[in-house]
């Protein structure tokens, strides 16, 4: 896993920038080994992944056709948004850049199937 660090922010000003991102989103604040780099999670049918420095990326199963000639495909899914910042707890929030207007800020997902810690 890579070493914590927040996208588009200069190596001497990382810790201030996912400190301010923290309290203007409610967050908590946590030292870089405890702090997530990814997690995955599934909302209305599709399974998200959000990780730092990345877009979002989900896929969602779809069933084509009834009975034995059902077949089950993935469709991908994705947005624009660049992932911030991923904050724990009861919901997790995950803070974008908004590039696509499609998400609320911060996004408030539920339990995830996966969460990977910075190392």
């Amino acid at each position: 896993m890579p070493q914590f660090f927040m996208p588009f922010t200069e190596p001497e000003k990382q810790e201030q920038a996912y400190q301010e991102l923290s309290g203007s989103v409610g967050g908590g604040s946590r030292e870089p080994a405890e702090r997530i780099y990814s997690m995955t999670w599934k909302t209305d049918g599709v399974t998200w992944t959000a990780t730092v420095g990345e877009e979002l990326r989900g896929t969602e199963t779809k069933k084509i056709g009834r009975g034995r000639a059902a077949t089950y495909r993935d469709v991908p899914h994705h947005t624009s948004d660049t992932v911030m910042a991923i904050f724990d707890g009861v919901p997790f929030l995950i803070v974008h850049d908004n590039k696509s207007r499609v998400w609320n800020m911060p996004i408030m997902a539920g339990s995830p199937s996966r969460v990977v810690r910075f190392g």
